[in-house]
């Protein structure tokens, strides 16, 4: 499977994510693929390529470490969009 990057996702992306997404992108991270579609219809997933470089704390966003090789190692949900930030190992 190919790993792309589609722009209408990171364009309807949660707006907090987007604040996070845009801080790890500043020192360093880099997005590696996004999807749409899983867990839940509306949800969208951005991976980042590595490791959270720093810790993030926003109303109605949860921080959950994964720690799981077959998917992800940690992850900020939106509870209000359901959106994923992901980060890999």
């Amino acid at each position: 499977m190919t790993k792309r990057i589609i722009q209408e996702h990171i364009d309807n992306y949660s707006s907090t994510l987007t604040e996070i997404l845009n801080r790890e992108v500043e020192l360093g991270n880099e997005i590696e693929e996004t999807s749409k579609g899983w867990p839940e219809e509306n949800t969208i997933i951005i991976f980042l390529k590595k490791p959270f470089i720093a810790e993030y704390k926003f109303e109605n966003v949860e921080y959950r470490n994964i720690d799981d090789p077959h998917y992800w190692k940690a992850e900020y949900e939106d509870n209000l969009t359901k959106h994923l930030l992901a980060c890999k190992f």
